[in-house]
């Protein structure tokens, strides 16, 4: 009975963590008009796609593999292996992700790191690699004694959990971050007339047309033209010209992406910690015994 309800949260979490994809991918396609890697604003829409699918969807299904009974038992090498297998993927498509983003900015020179956003990302990011890097060389390679790998193994699943609960911050506040400056151009441009000068970069990055609302030279209007043009194909009547706080249907649908997201990562998290489908440690495996029986 607790294999079975083990295996009912898998299928729920691979359910839940393959609508997180779709929907993401369905958005950058639908309101945000597709991809490409060509500096463009399409390139910019690979960089939800794979932190999702990297730091969210493949990092919560690593974190999971010593979960599944089929690892209690027998030789831990190969469930160590993929393990770290599946982290490294999730790592590289992070990394992906960023090279993404940073090369859309730096092309249309755009400031990086400015927002609460991005240093959250980047925090969970490097976190992620000195985690990745300290598990391969204690845990996954011989040299490193058992006592050493006993005092850091606690220290080591904490932070796993805290840097994937990082990841869901960061991709929470990413999509909220993108719905604002994406839905920016439809408010009224009178009050957009007031927006600082320091912050005309990130509206210029969502296609603005900030020489239209204030009194700068070309020098301004130039590259945002530029831009504007780029995403002309993505300025659609989708939204109906209608501001963030009106829920146009973009808004709607990408708000339900976040929220697919929060429930994905409460229930990684709840597998996480409930001790009953923890791997047992080495000599206290017979009251888990029941739990390997019922799955055979």
């Amino acid at each position: 009975m607790a294999v079975r309800r083990f295996y009912l949260c898998c299928l729920m979490l691979g359910s839940l963590g393959s609508l997180c994809i779709l929907f993401t991918i369905y958005w950058m396609q639908y309101w945000r008009g597709g991809f490409a890697w060509d500096s463009s604003n399409l390139q910019f829409n690979w960089h939800p796609v794979l932190m999702v699918t990297g730091m969210v969807v493949l990092y919560g299904a690593a974190s999971l593999v010593y979960r599944l009974p089929q690892s209690w038992v027998g030789p831990k090498l190969p469930w160590k292996v993929l393990h770290a297998a599946l982290h490294l993927m999730a790592f590289v498509l992070t990394v992906l992700g960023l090279v993404a983003v940073f090369k859309f900015h730096n092309q249309k020179h755009i400031n990086n790191l400015y927002s609460l956003h991005s240093w959250l990302g980047i925090t969970t990011v490097f976190l992620f690699a000195c985690q990745w890097f300290l598990g391969f060389a204690i845990f996954l390679l011989p040299w490193a004694a058992l006592w050493l790998r006993n005092l850091l193994k606690p220290i080591h699943v904490f932070f796993g959990a805290f840097i994937f609960s990082l990841a869901i911050a960061s991709v929470v506040s990413g999509i909220n971050e993108k719905l604002f400056f994406s839905l920016l151009r439809n408010q009224d441009p009178e009050k957009l007339s007031d927006i600082p000068k320091g912050t005309q970069p990130a509206v210029a990055e969502l296609g603005f047309d900030v020489g239209s609302l204030t009194a700068e030279p070309a020098c301004l209007t130039t590259p945002v033209l530029h831009f504007s043009e780029a995403v002309g194909a993505t300025k659609s009547k989708k939204n109906s010209s209608k501001p963030y706080s009106s829920l146009p249907s973009e808004a709607v649908f990408a708000n339900s992406t976040g929220m697919l997201v929060v429930a994905f990562g409460l229930l990684v998290l709840y597998i996480l910690l409930a001790s009953s489908w923890k791997r047992p440690e080495p000599g206290v495996l017979t009251d888990r015994q029941p739990l390997l029986r019922d799955g055979e």
